[in-house]
């Protein structure tokens, strides 16, 4: 959105992860002095609900407008303070551009009140003028405070989006895990470097084995899952049968490795029981063999003394 712009949806949501709140607090905390950054995330345009049915009136009904949601997922920020702006408060952007969106900035001032200064009103206008988002532009204003002995530390913040040359109050919602937030876990979206794969028809060349792949998907997949091809992918993420299918492939695969195993185990422990028990009874026969002839020995002797004394 334009600094010139105005307008701002009557219904705008403004909200945070509790993960990317708390690393953008610890921030705060851990910084030597007054700090601020760019935040990160998504702006996005909420479905409008259905308009109200009536019998009356139906051509004046105007139906009404589509939610603003932005959603904070993380920020940005340089060790020493006022790095996004300059003395005159202009804004500085970064050598390396963001990976992410920027939704907005942040600001953090110690045991200060929850009201931006002219600065950073300053600063909100010429980040608007230089990124140019399409939405309004989300200002983060985090006050930290502690005791004395640094026992207990606590942590003030209000959101604001910049409507003109002011910076109204927003309502600002932490989203977490759990059964309240059920609701908002459509608007999840995955980030992964596979490449996309619709789910193969029956009558499709894909369904019978014959897949066009570029060089570029199939290294995209192996970088992901080595010793997997496109094709078989394509079987896990598609109907059930594929994935079935697959999968029994994939334990079938896993009982042969088992049964190598057990076969290697098998051999070495035959060759163990070689080592340790057939050396032990060689060696009580070459005992009893000794035995033998002691006893051979012993019966000639006496048989020739009686042959000379007889």
């Amino acid at each position: 959105m334009a600094v010139g712009d105005s307008a701002i949806p009557a219904v705008a949501k403004v909200s945070i992860s509790g993960a990317a709140l708390a690393a953008l607090l610890h921030r705060c905390a851990a910084a030597v002095g007054d700090c601020d950054g760019l935040l990160f995330g998504r702006a996005s345009r909420l479905p409008a609900p259905p308009p109200p049915l009536s019998d009356y009136d139906d051509a004046a009904a105007v139906p009404p407008p589509p939610a603003l949601s932005i959603s904070v997922s993380g920020h940005c920020s340089l060790s020493h303070p006022s790095s996004l702006s300059d003395a005159l408060g202009r804004f500085q952007p970064p050598s390396a551009p963001p990976a992410s969106a920027t939704v907005g900035f942040f600001s953090s001032r110690r045991r200060t009140a929850l009201r931006p200064s002219m600065r950073e009103i300053a600063v909100a206008r010429s980040v608007s003028k230089s990124l140019a988002p399409h939405h309004p532009l989300l200002f983060l204003l985090v006050s930290p405070s502690f005791n004395p002995n640094h026992s207990t530390h606590s942590y003030d913040y209000r959101a604001f989006l910049l409507s003109g040359p002011r910076l109204v109050p927003a309502s600002l919602t932490v989203v977490n895990v759990g059964p309240c937030f059920r609701d908002q876990y459509h608007t999840f979206t995955a980030e992964s470097p596979l490449p996309w794969l619709p789910s193969p028809q029956p009558s499709t060349p894909a369904a019978s084995g014959h897949t066009r792949t570029t060089i570029g998907e199939q290294k995209a997949v192996d970088a992901m899952v080595d010793g997997f091809g496109l094709e078989r992918l394509q079987g896990v993420i598609g109907s059930a049968a594929g994935q079935a299918g697959e999968m029994d492939g994939m334990y079938a695969g896993m009982l042969k490795r088992l049964e190598k195993l057990a076969r290697e185990v098998e051999k070495s422990n035959l060759r163990v029981l070689e080592q340790v028990v057939f050396p032990a009874s060689a060696v009580h026969t070459s005992q009893c063999c000794s035995c033998l002839f002691c006893l051979l020995d012993i019966s000639l002797e006496l048989a020739s003394d009686v042959i000379l004394h007889g």
